[in-house]
């Protein structure tokens, strides 16, 4: 069993994070893409040496610029000067290029528009396909009966009600159980 009270153990036991607030606690707004990808990865670029060249850096955040379909003039380009939808690309590329197997993703669609919306499922749904742990802290009830597989409300610190992915869950039982 691994204590974890900060990023460190997390990291080592695979756990990725995205803050519902990315602009100040996911990513870093003044610094480039390449940085904000590497932040969370430069382990797993470096390898046991410590160093990491250029091109394996560039390789490493390349992959997630292009897989993830951020749009930008660069990697080298400041996060601040992103769409809101691209932000959160990055804010997701940095766990997904470090392989965690856990993702905790905190209003994951928050501040974007319907497209990067629906890429995000999609990303989200390939994720869960290879075998990875998403777990969705969400207010928007559509996201949650959307992509979930199981709900789970918290009241009060306490569990109120736990729900499996059914065609026949409603959101009324959900609210029964919030309230």
């Amino acid at each position: 069993k691994t204590k974890i009270d900060n990023t460190l153990p997390a990291h080592r036991q695979g756990i990725g994070y995205a803050s519902k607030d990315r602009d100040t606690e996911s990513l870093i707004l003044t610094a480039t893409i390449k940085d904000n990808i590497l932040a969370a990865g430069f382990d797993k670029v470096a390898g046991k040496a410590g160093i990491a060249t250029p091109a394996q850096q560039k390789k490493y955040v390349s992959d997630q610029v292009e897989s993830l379909s951020i749009k930008c003039e660069s990697m080298n380009q400041n996060v601040q000067f992103l769409s809101g939808g691209n932000k959160q690309k990055v804010a997701f590329a940095k766990w997904i290029a470090r392989d965690c197997d856990i993702f905790i993703f905190d209003c994951p669609t928050r501040g974007v528009d319907i497209g990067v919306k629906a890429a995000m499922y999609q990303l989200i749904r390939n994720m869960q396909a290879r075998g990875k742990s998403i777990i969705i802290i969400s207010e928007e009830m559509t996201e949650l009966l959307g992509t979930c597989d199981r709900i789970i409300i918290l009241k009060d610190g306490e569990v109120s009600g736990t729900f499996d992915r059914s065609p026949e869950l409603t959101e009324g039982e959900i609210i029964h159980a919030m309230i």
